[in-house]
């Protein structure tokens, strides 16, 4: 698709106003980084210990195919950093076996404190979309299939106003998962909800929650 858009003669091709990077016709389009978003995580199934999480997703390239004017059926790749905390009187214990659970603050030894914790998964995702445009609005439904990296655990603790970091890496999640999403935009910016309803933790290896995430979203409809 790549090859042929590039091949078409001068006076059919058609280039972005808003990001030079991005080409095609009247019935196909390419574009690298078309969009990024942030969003606040609302998990369900683990609310007593949960701390403020959020996710920060970009994409990468976006192939659009254009079955009416206002109409746009897109495939893109994403990522996508997923971060969850919990609240100040509880942090992410790790084993060396890559499962993970919610430790209790007060079991840290002698004058030790919490200053913070937090555990990271990187997804890298396929969606499938549907966007329709009118003027400067756009509104977008899709679903996406997700690949997920082994997690990391990043706790910060305080004692005699020594700060201590301990990392542990390859925590098990569910390597594949699923989303569903929506947005809404005018002008470039808008809000999105997303929901996974699929575990991010694999079978054993840690809480069992689900998510559902509201946030922005920049450069849908440009």
């Amino acid at each position: 698709m790549l090859a042929m858009s590039m091949a078409m003669p001068a006076q059919n091709v058609s280039f972005s106003k808003d990001a030079d990077l991005a080409f095609g016709n009247d019935w196909f389009v390419v574009e690298p980084l078309s969009y990024l978003g942030y969003g606040y995580q609302i998990k369900s199934g683990y609310p007593d210990k949960a701390g403020y999480s959020d996710e920060f997703f970009m994409n990468a390239m976006e192939l659009g195919f254009r079955p009416f004017s206002a109409g746009l059926i897109a495939i893109g790749v994403d990522w996508t950093m997923n971060t969850y905390r919990l609240d100040k009187t509880h942090l992410w214990g790790a084993e060396d076996n890559g499962k993970v659970w919610a430790r209790e603050a007060s079991t840290l030894p002698g004058n030790t404190a919490l200053k913070s914790s937090r555990l990271r998964v990187h997804t890298f995702s396929i969606p499938l979309s549907f966007e329709i445009r009118a003027g400067k609005g756009a509104f977008r439904i899709g679903a996406a299939g997700e690949y997920n990296l082994p997690a990391n655990v990043k706790n910060r603790t305080v004692d005699g106003g020594k700060t201590t970091k301990e990392v542990k890496k390859g925590i098990g999640v569910n390597e594949f998962t699923y989303s569903a999403f929506g947005a809404i935009s005018y002008g470039g910016f808008g809000i999105y909800v997303k929901y996974r309803p699929s575990f991010q933790f694999a079978e054993g290896n840690g809480p069992h929650f689900n998510n559902l995430c509201v946030g922005l979203v920049l450069g849908l409809g440009m």
